[in-house]
């Protein structure tokens, strides 16, 4: 790709010499982009503590190795992750200020609260996927698997609680298990990951899904039971949790993918310079040992392919559960 870009550049450069209007713009197309020379911020849109805030210190810290530069984490929580999102709007685009989101990006403007969207911004790249949302319950609530649950929710329903957090795209996952496998859960807002653990220990509510990795220790303690891996295809670095398939129900993927914007007026060298670090970073074999010891998927896309492959994953998960989604 590179080889193409600087071939198209001689091209035009030659061009413009055959045309005598080099002036400024050739000394301009020729001077170095200087970035990044200050520190860089990334802005994780949601409280300290959750799987989105320590998968982006962790990516910092390697960006931080391929930048030459300071990369610091800034949590700015509120609105359903759009208060974190206007701030990055808000901000010079210059490339050093970044934001991290995911599928919760979408809710806001799904229930009409806000005109920010992915596309409000330019996208760097999907460095990070999370194929390991579970379906949990506390081990001692005594159901034997995923059919097991379904059925006694279909007994008792709107008994058996799932915990989740209104206005999340977990608040969508509760529609679909509902809808796809004719359960009966009864949604219940319990607050954001720490409080689901919290209420899942206390028996304060029945189920909840997380990532794996969050309440892995209460997996190996047997105190929490992973019922159903909520994704399209098998974790091979979970090869143990289920899939809805496996018990002749629909398979529901609500996976997960960490992406990376700016400012949509940032420059696209800039983009570019920031789009190439993070590639790197993802080769990095520290890199993908740490995140893979979270049984994470580390797979780069970068800029448009990885905007429309956002998009996609949304309207083809999320979307189609967006009527009922409103109706809540």
């Amino acid at each position: 790709m590179m080889s193409i870009r600087r071939r198209i550049s001689e091209l035009a450069f030659l061009t413009l010499v055959t045309l005598g209007v080099l002036g400024n713009t050739a000394e301009v197309a020729a001077k170095k982009v200087d970035f990044p020379n200050k520190p860089i911020q990334i802005v994780v849109p949601l409280k300290a503590g959750g799987d989105t805030d320590y998968n982006t210190r962790v990516l910092a810290k390697y960006l931080q190795k391929y930048l030459g530069k300071p990369v610091v984490v800034t949590n700015i929580d509120g609105g359903a992750t759009m208060i974190g999102m206007q701030q990055v709007l808000n901000s010079k685009p210059d490339g050093y200020t970044m934001v991290i989101n995911g599928l919760d990006l979408y809710i806001p403007s799904m229930m009409g609260t806000t005109d920010i969207t992915l596309d409000s911004f330019k996208t760097v790249g999907i460095p990070l996927f999370d194929n390991t949302t579970v379906l949990v319950t506390n081990a001692a609530s005594g159901y034997k698997d995923l059919k097991d649950l379904v059925e006694k929710t279909r007994q008792n329903p709107n008994k058996i609680e799932y915990g989740m957090k209104i206005g999340a795209a977990n608040q969508i996952y509760g529609i679909a298990m509902n809808k796809e496998w004719d359960a009966k859960f009864k949604p219940v807002d319990v607050g954001n990951n720490a409080a689901k653990l919290t209420a899942l220990l206390g028996r304060q509510t029945d189920s909840a899904v997380l990532a794996y990795a969050l309440a892995k220790d209460y997996f190996k303690s047997n105190r929490f039971q992973s019922i159903v891996l909520l994704g399209s295809e098998k974790n091979p670095l979970l090869p143990e949790v289920p899939l809805a398939s496996e018990y002749g129900l629909k398979d529901i993927d609500c996976s997960k993918f960490f992406w990376l914007g700016v400012h949509p007026e940032t420059p696209d060298e800039i983009v570019d310079i920031l789009a190439d670090a993070m590639e790197k970073v993802t080769k990095d074999p520290e890199y993908i040992k740490q995140m893979e010891e979270n049984f994470l998927t580390v797979n780069f896309i970068g800029k448009k392919d990885a905007q429309n492959f956002a998009n996609k994953f949304y309207k083809e998960n999320l979307e189609k559960y967006k009527d009922e989604f409103l109706r809540k």
